[in-house]
């Protein structure tokens, strides 16, 4: 019996001193660009061994004593490797996967983050800004959003407003780098005067619907936060020339440093436009400026910026009958441009089939005057 009792004890203590040889490490796994955590990333040490992330973009493995090379990966970003040190005490290591998609956003006030704001919102990465905007304004290239509406009105230049989920720009925070624009006396957001800045645009967040935030904006609608290009950049240099089918002509200018010595950043952008509208006597012309400087100081980002928009341009601006433009239109959508009383036309206004270019908004004032 004393033989079977030692025997017993002297498995349950090798068994203790097996499980005695292994140690926990604990981790977090986030992107390294916004800070977010990561979901299901896998973590692997070993052959067999390794476990995933969970909701927080927490991970936990017992691993025996010693040093083990952990190996992260997550769809959309680079492998990323560390070793790690197994002893009695447990070890912590994090994670920081950078993007396979580099620079596409940043996190600074007033930006919704994944899983962690609860709020709808769309991010607009550079490579759409490239390919989709081209001489538009900065609205239009939402259209393709949930809930947004953008239209350039009466097609004047930088004439454009947008509508998030019913409420026009009168009731949407519009902000670069986290900073308002809107007109402080009516909230109304003027976009030729920022027809040149998606050549340093890095990302623009559109968040639909009533949003915490910490300065004083009318968003009851929604926030449109346009981020521009800066530190966390690579260099570039960028050269554009546009023209229009109406001979109008752009030409644009950009220079981003990147990280430079001892923690700055240089940003510049410039543009010049001159030319015809597609609507008749909606001509342009307009400079546009942008510099940036960033200064990176320990875990906070002093950012000094300037700009300005010097500019001309007309407009087209209010509603006229869909008759005034074009008579076979009105007719198709339902209007009795040619019902009668007498010899007046009901529907038709005095102006009328004036064709699709027409501006009301100008002409020749003729007076004449008569004696008694």
């Amino acid at each position: 019996m004393k033989k079977h009792l030692f025997s017993l004890t002297l498995f349950l203590v090798s068994l203790v001193s097996i499980n005695a040889q292994k140690g926990q490490v604990n981790g977090v796994i986030m992107d390294s660009e916004t800070g977010e955590t990561l979901i299901g990333a896998n973590i692997i040490a070993g052959s067999g061994t390794g476990t995933v992330s969970d909701l927080n973009g927490r991970f936990s493995l017992e691993l025996e004593y010693g040093t083990h090379n952990l190996q992260v990966s997550y769809v959309g970003f680079v492998t990323t490797e560390k070793s790690v040190e197994v002893s009695q005490k447990p070890s912590y290591i994090d994670f920081s996967l950078n993007s396979l998609t580099i620079d596409e956003v940043v996190v600074v006030s007033d930006m919704a983050r994944s899983r962690e704001t609860p709020v709808a919102y769309t991010n607009i990465l550079p490579a759409k800004i490239s390919e989709e905007l081209g001489g538009q304004d900065i609205p239009m290239i939402l259209n393709s959003t949930p809930g947004v509406y953008a239209t350039q009105q009466g097609g004047g230049d930088g004439d454009a407003r947008i509508t998030i989920r019913g409420f026009n720009q009168r009731n949407i925070a519009v902000m670069i780098d986290g900073i308002p624009v809107n007109d402080m006396e009516n909230g109304w957001v003027y976009w030729s005067n920022w027809f040149g800045l998606d050549e340093v645009t890095r990302t623009i967040q559109v968040q639909r619907g009533l949003g915490a935030s910490k300065l004083a904006l009318p968003a009851v609608g929604g926030t449109m936060n346009i981020l521009t290009k800066g530190l966390e950049n690579k260099r570039a240099i960028s050269f554009k020339q546009d023209i229009s089918s109406e001979g109008r002509m752009r030409t644009s200018m950009a220079y981003t440093s990147g990280a430079l010595k001892n923690g700055w950043s240089l940003t510049f952008a410039g543009s010049y436009k001159r030319g015809n509208g597609w609507v008749e006597q909606t001509y342009s012309e307009g400079w546009f400026y942008y510099a940036k400087i960033d200064k990176r100081l320990s875990n906070h980002l002093l950012t000094v910026s300037a700009m300005g928009a010097p500019q001309h341009h007309e407009q087209r601006s209010y509603k006229l009958p869909i008759a005034s433009y074009d008579l076979d239109y009105a007719r198709k959508q339902g209007v009795d441009v040619d019902a009668k009383d007498g010899d007046d036309f009901i529907y038709r206004p005095a102006i009328n089939d004036m064709g699709t270019h027409y501006n009301q908004h100008w002409g020749y004032l003729k007076r004449d005057r008569f004696n008694a």
